[in-house]
């Protein structure tokens, strides 16, 4: 005999499993849920994303800038070894200048020297060798007699070029049958300007 229950038709129950099945309610429940679930890690994946790109850009532009600083620190480098090497070339080039311009006056002063010792050699003396250094001029020569020696002292005290002129002495030998007497002489050569100004004073 068959029993057909028709006052409870909304329920439902499985035989043998022992497992209700889910309502309506439920089921809408859980797919609300997951659809939570799947849009809270969707904001999230996409918060994320966003948080990289971002960062990504950041570190793309520090790192495009530290390569900039680096390659102008690069050409800085590069100018400054540029500007070092000019700065040594003008140092050894004003060097040159002062060389020549120093070898320039002492050429002057020599030739002026030269011309005022030439007016100071009295006759019948004459000179075997010079040496002038730091000013400082040695002669040595020959002459017939000291007189002539003494003359050409006073010839040089004269001139006004020259001082603290220092006479040793002399010494005689005989050559060709004639006394010859060999003298050396030290003095200072002055600055034209102190020997313009005494001459001078001794023209007025």
């Amino acid at each position: 005999m068959i029993k057909v229950n028709l006052l409870s038709p909304e329920k439902k129950e499985v035989t043998g499993l022992g497992v209700e099945a889910p309502s309506f309610e439920e089921e809408r429940e859980s797919k609300l849920h997951t659809g939570a679930i799947v849009a809270a890690a969707a904001i999230t994946l996409g918060i994320i994303g966003f948080m990289y790109i971002t960062q990504a850009n950041t570190i793309s532009q520090k790192r495009d800038h530290l390569q900039e600083r680096r390659a102008r620190k690069q050409q800085l480098v590069k100018v400054l070894k540029t500007i070092a090497e000019l700065e040594k070339t003008r140092k050894i080039l004003d060097n040159k200048v002062k060389l020549i311009t120093q070898l320039k006056s002492q050429q002057q002063d020599t030739v002026k020297m030269m011309d005022e010792l030439s007016n100071a050699l009295p006759d019948w003396v004459w000179l075997t060798g010079l040496t002038f250094s730091n000013r400082t001029l040695t002669m040595r020569g020959k002459t017939l007699g000291n007189n002539l020696i003494s003359d050409f002292i006073n010839n040089l005290k004269g001139t006004g070029a020259f001082s603290n002129i220092h006479f040793p002495g002399s010494s005689r030998k005989k050559q060709g049958g004639l006394d010859i007497f060999e003298f050396s002489i030290t003095c200072v050569y002055k600055e034209k300007a102190e020997a313009a100004d005494k001459r001078k004073r001794k023209v007025g």
